[in-house]
């Protein structure tokens, strides 16, 4: 059968094939991964988080990296369906979530340093502006789930606010760089107070952050 198209158009046929065939790449994706990591101590939500960040970036390492706080995939699950707003540090993070993702349970996503006066709290205070604007929202942070994929100083100002008596439901903390990534997350890593995901790594970045978010929203969904 020959389908013909005016030029730049897309028919509805050729849309569901694309789409079929995307689907098939992902589930080819998927199976190559968990032939080539084999066996792992993850649980089944905990391991389709992992595989989508392994299938994100193409690194098997992050079957090593991961780590996962007890029962934080099941907090992320509750804070998620229940609505929780999600604060991140970067733009990246924000446009990167799926906005029909996003829609199953009305989440927003909720940037702080977008907000002007986060420049000159930074000079006030004499800390970086991720820093200062998450401090500026700290209050709004209670219940909600933090997802730092870039600034280190973000993630240990809002550990320092923990330390005050904030608490998040579930902090995302997968900084990535040579200049404090590694030890904010040490940092995330050895607290209790709430509920966490890292990377024990230099690795990471704002795909890492959306990975495993889009995977929390597909565990929530299927809850």
């Amino acid at each position: 059968m020959v389908v013909s198209m005016k030029e730049g158009e897309i028919t509805d046929e050729v849309r569901v094939g694309l789409v079929a065939r995307g689907q098939s790449i992902e589930e080819d994706s998927f199976r190559i991964i968990e032939q080539e990591v084999g066996n792992h101590g993850f649980s089944p939500d905990e391991w389709l988080i992992v595989r989508r960040v392994i299938h994100t970036t193409g690194d098997l390492e992050y079957a090593e990296i991961i780590k996962l706080s007890s029962h934080a995939v099941k907090v992320g699950i509750r804070a998620l369906k229940g609505g929780a707003s999600i604060f991140t540090d970067t733009r990246m993070v924000e446009v990167g979530l799926s906005p029909w993702r996003l829609e199953w349970f009305g989440n927003k996503v909720i940037t702080p340093i977008r907000d002007p006066l986060s420049q000159q709290k930074a000079e006030l205070w004499g800390t970086t502006r991720t820093a200062a604007a998450f401090r500026m929202v700290a209050e709004k942070l209670n219940g909600a789930i933090v997802a730092i994929g870039n600034a280190p100083t973000a993630l240990i100002e809002v550990l320092r606010l923990i330390e005050e008596g904030l608490r998040p439901a579930l902090i995302i903390g997968v900084p990535v760089g040579f200049v404090q990534a590694f030890e904010s997350k040490e940092l995330l890593a050895n607290q209790e107070m709430v509920p966490y995901i890292t990377t024990l790594s230099r690795k990471g970045g704002s795909a890492v952050a959306v990975a495993i978010l889009h995977g929390l929203m597909e565990c929530a969904r299927s809850a």
